[in-house]
Parts: structure tokens; sequence; C-alpha cells
């Protein structure tokens, strides 16, 4: 007999809630932080000092990156993520309220584009600092070259890629556009995501170790330590064979030719994505995290510095959707 707390278990539809609840907490702690970040930064009378001797317009860039964008990006964030556990909620426990679903989901998205649209005014800064050859100012010298890498064109490859298809998912919901057409781009986006956000994102971050400064770890001997070659390997290789194995299972729907996944593909893409954000958290604390390694990997990795570590949950996620597809939830 099983009880009603294995059900619940089990059932994928709660583990989407649990997985939109970690996605807006993490969204609410961004731009919380955001926004402490952005009240620090314009009081630090160092920085403003420091700023003064450049050109208006970098300070402009730099306040705007630095400080407005990252409270900016959050605040968004967070209002998707609340929609996003609302929809979500109303998915586990009033499955017949689709047109209030419907309409938290199109919000949902409106907010997720938004905050990637926001990052615009990082990506000009990232290369304002680059081409003009690192002689502003920008957290005591640090090389363009990693900013570029880094955050520039990973934010920018976001903002071109990643939030059209969000957008455009939300347009063909609104519309009523059919279930073929809508299952299309959520499979559009959910790819975009597999090669931009996570494969493209980190393994820019991984490029940005291989530049010189002398001031943290970089560099090639760096990658070569066993734990950091395992993580880069996982990290190069791992998401980019997971983005590409996403494409293949989405591929059907893509093309129209079915309007249904292989839930057991599904699962196992989802808790594979969801088991490199867990491997990551016991990586970044086993070999001491970033105060005994200072580089960008450690860095970007950090569970309390990664916004897309909520997606830890999709471990869960995935394994219920495997049993769903072995044994259908009444």
């Amino acid at each position: 007999m099983v009880s009603r707390f294995q059900q619940t278990l089990g059932s994928y539809r709660f583990w989407i809630f649990i997985g939109a609840t970690a996605y807006f907490l993490y969204a609410a702690y961004f731009a919380i932080y955001g926004l402490s970040f952005s009240v620090g930064l314009i009081s630090d009378h160092y920085v403003f000092d420091q700023l003064a001797k450049d050109p208006w317009w970098w300070a402009v860039l730099y306040y705007g990156s630095e400080g407005v964008v990252g409270f900016l990006c959050g605040f968004f964030r967070a209002i998707a993520g609340f929609f996003a556990v609302s929809a979500a909620f109303l998915f586990w426990r009033k499955k017949d309220a689709v047109s209030s679903i419907k309409s938290k989901v199109t919000k949902a998205l409106f907010f997720e584009a938004a905050y990637f649209i926001s990052l615009s005014l990082s990506v000009i800064a990232s290369l304002a600092y680059f081409f003009t050859g690192d002689r502003f100012y920008y957290f005591d010298g640090l090389p363009g070259l990693i900013y570029v890498l880094v955050a520039g064109l990973p934010l920018l490859a976001m903002i071109v890629f990643v939030a059209p298809t969000l957008l455009n998912l939300r347009k063909k919901i609104l519309q009523n556009a059919g279930e073929k057409e809508v299952s299309k781009w959520a499979c559009l986006a959910g790819v975009a995501y597999l090669f931009v956000v996570f494969w493209f994102n980190y393994s820019m971050s991984w490029a940005g170790v291989m530049v010189t400064y002398p001031r943290v770890q970089y560099g090639l001997s760096f990658l070569l330590l066993p734990t950091n070659l395992l993580s880069f390997v996982l990290t190069f290789v791992g998401l980019l064979m997971l983005a590409f194995y996403g494409l293949a299972v989405s591929l059907p729907v893509i093309q129209k030719k079915s309007v249904q996944l292989n839930l057991k593909h599904i699962g196992a893409l989802l808790s594979l994505l969801g088991g490199y954000f867990v491997f990551n958290v016991f990586f970044y604390y086993f070999t001491g995290g970033y105060e005994a390694n200072p580089s960008v990997w450690y860095e970007v990795v950090g569970p309390l510095h990664n916004p897309y570590f909520w997606c830890f949950t999709l471990f869960f996620l995935g394994l219920a959707l495997v049993l769903r597809s072995n044994k259908p939830e009444k």
C-alpha cells in the first residue's frame, strides 16, 4: 500500500512545484543581494574616487552594469519566479485551472525574458572595457578579456538566442496557436537553455580561467589539477553532449512530427542536468571553495553565487518522470 507521502514524492507535478519554488527563492535571494550590493557600491567612496579619474560615460556604464542591472535582473527573475510558483502549484493541486495556469506561465516567460534583456548594459560595459584596453577602473584591474569571456559573450548569447525564444513561446500561448506550435517553441526554449545558458555560459567561464591573471589561480596548470580537470570535462564535454541529447529528444516535436516527448528520455536528461549541479556543490566545498581556489570558476560555481543552482532540483523531477514513464500517474 502506497502512502500519500510516497505518492507525493513520486509525482512529477510535485517536483515541478519544488523546482519552481527553488527558482523563486534563488531569484528573491539574488534580488535582495543585488539591492544590497547596489547600495554598497553607490556609497563606496574608494570606487567613486577611482571612477572620477575616468570618462563620465564609463562611470555611467560601471554603476549601471554593476549596480542597477544587478538589482534589476534579480527583480525581474523574482517576479518570474512568483508567477512560476503560482502556475506550478495550480498544475500540481488544481489540474483543471488551465486558463489561470496559462496566464501565469505567460507572465513568468515575459519576466524571464526581461531578466536576460536587462543584462544588455553589462554586455556593453564588458565590450567597452575590453576595446579601450583595460584603461578604466574595474575591480582594481581585472583583465578585459576575462570580463568579455565570462560575462560579455555569454550574456550576449542569452540576449540574442534565449530571450526571443521565450517571448515567442509566450506569444504562441497567448495566441492559442495549437499544441504542436506551443510544444515546438517550448522545446526550442529548452534547447536554447541547454546550449547557451548552461554549456556555452559555463564553458566560457573555463575559458576565462585560461587568461593570465597573477593575483589569482589561473592558467593551464590550474585546469590540470585532477578535480578541476574533472569539472572542466563535465562542463565542456558533458554539458555539450547533454545539449545534443536534448536536441535529439526534442527534434520530433520541433519538426511537428509529434506533440509528445519521450518521458523516459526527458527524465534522464533532467536528472543528468540536475546531477551536474549536485556535483558542483560537492566539488566546490570538497576542494575548499573560493578561498582555497580564487578563480573565475570557483566564483561562478559557488552555490551562493550561481543563479542557476536551483537546477539541482531537476535531478528529482527527472527521476519522477522516469518512474512515470514506467507506471503512469493516476
